[in-house]
């Protein structure tokens, strides 16, 4: 477990390395204080790091349904362009028989 002492000893063996007076008995404890505390440093990250990935994981799977949905969304929009352009067609096709019709009745009625 990572201490006030422990942070002493690995202040005051940076201190000597950044003068150039460690040993190498001094560089071999450095390189371990300087690995525990990394460890514990990851121990201490890892709830964190674990519950972001779970993050990152259930909001990649929203994002493939969202975009699913999307697919979805746009083929029965397009289906609806669709069937209102036919709907436009044949309601043009509807007046303008109308309007033979209503020509004929003229017509005929005029005679």
């Amino acid at each position: 477990m990572w201490d006030d002492i422990k942070q002493q000893q690995l202040d005051e063996l940076r201190r000597q390395e950044a003068a150039g007076a460690l040993s190498d008995d001094d560089r071999l404890m450095l390189d371990q204080l300087i690995s525990e505390l990394e460890q514990e440093e990851w121990a201490a990250l890892r709830p964190a790091l674990d519950r972001l990935g779970k993050q990152q994981t259930d909001i990649e799977r929203e994002c493939d349904e969202a975009r699913a949905q999307n697919a979805e969304l746009a083929a029965i929009a397009q289906r609806q362009a669709d069937l209102l352009t036919r709907a436009r067609a044949q309601l043009n096709a509807l007046l303008a028989e109308q309007a033979m019709l209503k020509s004929e009745l003229e017509r005929a009625l005029s005679q």
